[in-house]
């Protein structure tokens, strides 16, 4: 499906928000590993997200190729507690697979960075905003068809098993229009998995009490620090 209202695709907004994005940054003459940086997408106070060119490695009888992709990468500031998060964010994603979960493609350790699928679309956020700037009404088959295609990655992302069989139990905690991207071919695509939550000893926990994600969104559990389940993240999908 294709999404109501005259929505511009020309620019893509960050994959993974690290602070504003710059949709009219500059063309950068380095590289991130064996990745030629194309521009900046964004800039926080620890990292930084750019479209990079490169050849990605291959997976399984998948041959590897040259393709346009995202890289979010730390800043040399960044604290280990970071950069650990950044590894573990990578490690989860790589085993989560759907269409609406956007791709990991490898860890580049030397630079702290992850080599992730690049997504042309724009935010959900940004389509919302564009259909009451122009007095448009959202179509109700088209906002059945994203909120579902956002439930079932939910779905995915917390019942997929790990290397021990027991399921990630993965929890979003931030689920709201800027992390939702919509491609002009109708793709969904569920995206900054940063501030997840697991329940799997395979990975490193959080504490459980520690609030992350935006106050707007939140379930009441998460507003009060408890522990969350699956229900916290579709209580902010309907938000």
């Amino acid at each position: 499906m294709c999404w109501p209202g005259a929505v511009d695709y020309s620019v893509s907004p960050a994959v993974l928000d690290f602070g504003t994005v710059d949709s009219g940054a500059v063309t950068l003459s380095r590289k991130i590993g064996p990745y030629e940086i194309v521009r900046s997408l964004g800039e926080g106070q620890y990292g930084s997200v750019h479209q990079a060119v490169g050849q990605v490695p291959g997976r399984g009888r998948q041959p590897g190729r040259r393709r346009v992709v995202a890289i979010k990468a730390l800043k040399n500031r960044a604290d280990p507690e970071s950069a650990a998060g950044l590894v573990q964010e990578f490690a989860l994603l790589d085993q989560v697979k759907h269409r609406s979960i956007v791709r990991v493609f490898e860890y580049l350790e030397d630079e702290h960075a992850v080599v992730m699928e690049y997504v042309h679309g724009v935010t959900l956020s940004v389509v919302l905003e564009t259909l009451v700037q122009n007095r448009d009404q959202v179509f109700t088959e088209a906002a059945i068809e994203i909120g579902c295609e956002i439930a079932d990655a939910l779905f995915q992302a917390y019942t997929t098993p790990g290397d021990n069989g027991e399921p990630l139990q993965l929890v979003h905690r931030d689920l709201k229009p800027d992390n939702v991207m919509l491609t002009p071919t109708g793709e969904v695509k569920v995206l900054d998995w940063g501030l997840a939550k697991v329940d799997n000893v395979e990975f490193r926990a959080d504490n459980a009490d520690q609030v992350k994600g935006t106050l707007l969104y939140m379930s009441p559990e998460q507003a009060r620090g408890e522990i969350l389940d699956h229900r916290s993240d579709l209580f902010s999908l309907g938000s």
